[in-house]
């Protein structure tokens, strides 16, 4: 007899059998914010969690919830942000074409293959997703967030801002890039407060403002109002959990790969100038005469 664990906003945890979890959704609907499809969501989520063995998180304070908020607002918001920023630069319909091709498919190549004594960029489960069995079913909806922080620093021809890709860029330089190093940094400073996992109401309100100005302009306005929407939704404890997990997993995947796409860019210039260079062997400019 399957269980689930769940709780209203206002009420103590309930174990119930799943035949009477629609009666019991209907009957605490008055008491919590969320509509029935996030709330099923987040119990759900509870219950995987019980069942890879996490222990069940009994409460939580403000801060600790002020710091998983953080956590879900890059997590969630900050990959469909840089997802957005990706389709924009290589279109849905078409990715299989670019990636199937020079230069993203000799950079690719290197990152999931390097020289002997290099480290992998790409892991296995990443190529996998770049290049499926049926290639034009490859989608950017199963690339992770880490995957695309490679993809647009690799194959999208964006220069690094000023300050390079692991600082904060200054104030006045808006570019895609600056926003995409802006994710990134915020990811570093919100995971600094990960030892006590927790953020005070002046650092949280600081933190959340510079992340969402960053997010709205790389995925657009509609952004703020779901920013808006989230800084203000109930998170119970074990979905709070779940969205730490997945920001330190998120750092310890990049962690380990730092050094090597440090090291790599000069080689990706590299290849970039001499695919620019067979374009232009392939297909020469035309040299137009105007007469007069």
């Amino acid at each position: 007899k399957m269980k689930l664990e769940f709780r209203s906003c206002n009420s103590t945890w309930k174990f119930v059998h799943v035949k009477h979890l629609a009666a019991l959704l209907v009957q605490f609907s008055s008491q919590c914010i969320f509509h029935f499809i996030p709330f099923y969501s987040h119990s759900l989520t509870r219950y995987r969690l019980l069942m890879a063995g996490v222990p069940p998180v009994t409460s939580s304070t403000k801060e600790t919830t002020n710091y998983a908020r953080l956590c879900r607002l890059l997590v969630d918001v900050g990959s469909q942000a840089l997802r957005d920023t990706f389709n924009s630069i290589h279109a849905p319909g078409s990715l299989h074409t670019v990636l199937a091709n020079p230069p993203a498919q000799t950079i690719l190549q290197s990152l999931y293959k390097p020289k002997k004594g290099k480290k992998k960029i790409l892991n296995p489960n990443q190529w996998g997703k770049l290049y499926p069995a049926i290639p034009t079913s490859v989608s950017s909806a199963n690339f992770d967030i880490t995957l695309l922080m490679i993809l647009l620093r690799n194959i999208c021809s964006l220069s690094p801002p000023a300050t390079g890709w692991d600082a904060l860029p200054p104030a006045a330089d808006t570019s895609v890039e600056a926003d995409i190093a802006r994710v990134k940094y915020f990811r570093n400073v919100v995971y600094g407060h990960a030892e006590q996992a927790s953020v005070d109401d002046t650092s949280f309100n600081n933190h959340w403002h510079d992340i969402k100005a960053a997010l709205v302009r790389l995925g657009g306005t509609s952004y703020g109002d779901a920013i808006d929407d989230l800084q203000n939704a109930c998170m119970d404890p074990g979905v709070e959990e779940h969205y730490k997990e997945l920001l330190q997993q998120w750092k310890r995947d990049e962690d380990s790969i730092q050094d090597q796409l440090n090291e790599i860019e000069g080689d990706v210039k590299y290849v970039r100038k001499k695919s620019d260079d067979l374009t232009e062997i392939v297909s020469p400019k035309k040299e137009v005469i105007v007469e007069g």
